[in-house]
């Protein structure tokens, strides 16, 4: 049987964590930290930081692209979680399998993991 890869993006107001879980008996790992300012210096649109989930939207398609990932999982505050949503393409808001409604980005891996499969998200 083939193990699922779950995409888990943290989203705060200024930060993003990408992490991934390859199955439910494996860790989750952290592929990458990165701040708004650095999304935004990479923007070629000239998106300013208001528009972050924008920008977060853009970074996660072309992660999903290079990834093989079957699932996404969304984590953060509500506002950010109705942001993200809007500005996710159809393609990858239907491959949105959990949403946790919790500010995350500064916990621990083993406390987000903790809250994800207390959920039943991973």
């Amino acid at each position: 049987m083939k193990t699922r890869r779950n995409m888990i993006l943290v989203a705060a107001e200024r930060d993003l964590r990408l992490l991934v879980a390859d199955g439910s008996d494996e860790p989750i790992k952290e592929l990458r930290h990165v701040r708004a300012a650095d999304l935004d210096r990479a923007a070629s649109d000239g998106l300013r930081l208001g528009r972050f989930p924008k920008l977060i939207a853009d970074f996660v398609e072309s992660e999903w692209r290079k990834g093989g990932y079957d699932r996404l999982t969304l984590v953060a505050g509500a506002q950010m979680l109705r942001d993200m949503r809007q500005e996710l393409p159809d393609r990858l808001r239907d491959r949105i399998a959990a949403v946790l409604d919790r500010e995350m980005i500064d916990r621990p891996l083993r406390d987000i993991a903790g809250q994800l499969r207390a959920v039943h998200a991973i």
